[in-house]
């Protein structure tokens, strides 16, 4: 069950002032509209029923994090309770509970994968919007290929001969 965002301003908040205004997770929080996480997930949750779960919004942020610091479950949830631009981009106040790193996996494999969802779509559609918004530029497409093989004939011996023989019996 979804619950409705209670977003009251704590005292301490305040202290996000001290976030530069050129941090990327300020930008990042400040000029994208993540409210599409909501929609998109809308489905996997009862309206009626069950306990109030963790905003999906908040949980793709903590993935977001995790994949932009290369960071484990326990740690993002560890370095989010502790550093005050972590807590501005998740839009949450330094009081406020964070889930439990387990139910992050929670999320990624009943949520994400069970609906075919991946985390490089949610970022994809964040990329396009930072496209959108003039963040990053349009110039050209990185494509990793780390794990494929180039399309070449690899000369071992045993391979030579296979070949060889291959052709004379063609030949023939």
């Amino acid at each position: 069950m979804l619950k409705d965002k209670d977003m009251q301003i704590s005292i301490y908040s305040l202290l996000y002032y001290k976030i530069p205004e050129k941090h990327t997770l300020r930008l990042l929080k400040d000029e994208l509209d993540f409210s599409f996480i909501n929609t998109l997930l809308e489905k996997t949750y009862s309206k009626y029923y069950g306990r109030p779960a963790k905003e999906p919004e908040l949980m793709v942020k903590l993935l977001t994090l995790q994949r932009l610091y290369n960071l484990s479950d326990e740690r993002v949830i560890e370095d989010a309770s502790l550093n005050l631009a972590y807590m501005y981009f998740l839009d949450i106040n330094p009081e406020d509970k964070l889930p439990h790193p387990s139910l992050l996996a929670k999320f990624r494999v009943n949520k994400l994968q069970k609906y075919e969802i991946t985390v490089d779509e949610i970022l994809t559609e964040v990329v396009k919007q930072c496209v959108k918004k003039g963040i990053l530029k349009d110039s050209g497409i990185s494509i990793d290929t780390t794990h494929s093989e180039a399309n070449t004939f690899k000369a071992t011996p045993e391979r030579v001969m296979k070949y060889l023989v291959k052709k004379i019996f063609t030949s023939l």
